[in-house]
């Protein structure tokens, strides 16, 4: 029986809609921290100026400096660095959850599918709840606050500088407003990058996680067919693996190096082995995914 591949081409992992719910929060965030640093800026005291002079004078003394910069800390403190959800400990800890759950369900559903052993040793519930899934989560969980915390520290830095220099070079606020935004920004794509990239890592680390139980406990001889995106922006070196079938240890290998975790979409789907160590997988199955990978090859651009 062929596996459960889920997703669309589009979407192979299926986490679009996790994707898009932390996309959502995030620029509802960014928001909330322009507002709060715009409004620091804003109460400097400017003297003897129009918004459009090349020149101004700030009223701050070294002292008020050092308050704005707690007050920078307290925003991203409220906005990035904590924020705390009622729910959860940190805002941001629930997509994480969520990727988690939903890679483990592909896992236990396709797996389920595929092998009565499996069928009838597993179920969601038993793995959600197992010592092993709460410890990959609680790790998965404090990298993404360490990211966070460490970017709210670097951004808060950044422009603190943005306003120190402003102020001792008398520089136009209308200009610093500006530069402010397009750094938080930046800031903010990068975020959305990082969401992109940590949801669907974190979702395959769980289906590999239960390939790799089913292998050591119960025996069974697990693949992990690769299933690229296929979109305009995939990369050659990842499309090239469509199709293919490796172990566990060969996709930890690819994701470790030459930033290939960075931004990626595709997926991995546990797949039996048969005695010989090949995929057990139908031949319309295997002609249907070569068809969508010579498709996406005749769609690049010829160098």
């Amino acid at each position: 029986m062929n596996p459960i591949i889920p997703g669309t081409v589009k979407d192979r992992t299926g986490s679009s809609r996790i994707l898009r719910k932390a996309i959502a929060e995030i620029n509802k965030r960014y928001a909330g921290l322009l507002a709060d640093v715009q409004g620091v800026f804003d109460r400097i005291p400017v003297y003897a100026i129009n918004d459009v002079s090349d020149r101004v004078l700030y009223g701050l003394t070294p002292e008020q400096l050092q308050s704005i910069s707690l007050e920078l800390v307290a925003a991203y403190e409220r906005w990035l660095a904590a924020g705390r959800d009622p729910a959860y400990s940190f805002w941001y800890s629930a997509y994480v959850e969520e990727a988690a759950q939903l890679g483990t369900a592909q896992s236990v559903v396709n797996l389920s599918a595929i092998s009565p052993a499996y069928a009838a040793t597993r179920t969601i519930e038993s793995v959600i709840y197992s010592t092993p899934y709460k410890t990959r989560l609680g790790m998965a969980q404090i990298r993404s606050l360490e990211h966070w915390q460490g970017l709210a520290a670097q951004q808060k830095a950044d422009l603190a500088q943005i306003i120190g220099r402003a102020v001792v070079d008398g520089k136009n606020p209308k200009a610093v407003r500006t530069e402010i935004m397009e750094r938080l920004e930046v800031s903010r794509s990068r975020a959305a990058s990082f969401a992109q990239t940590d949801i669907t890592d974190t979702l395959r680390q769980a289906r590999m996680a239960e390939a790799d139980y089913s292998s050591a406990e119960l025996g069974l001889k697990i693949g992990l067919l690769w299933t690229s995106a296929l979109l305009p922006t995939t990369r050659a070196t990842h499309a090239a693996r469509s199709s293919k079938v490796f172990t566990s240890a060969e996709v930890k290998e690819f994701y470790s190096r030459d930033g290939n975790r960075y931004r990626c979409h595709c997926s991995v789907t546990e797949t039996l082995l048969d005695a010989e160590g090949k995929p057990i997988l139908t031949d319309k199955l295997k002609a249907a995914m070569l068809k969508e990978k010579a498709t996406w090859e005749a769609a690049q651009p010829k160098k």
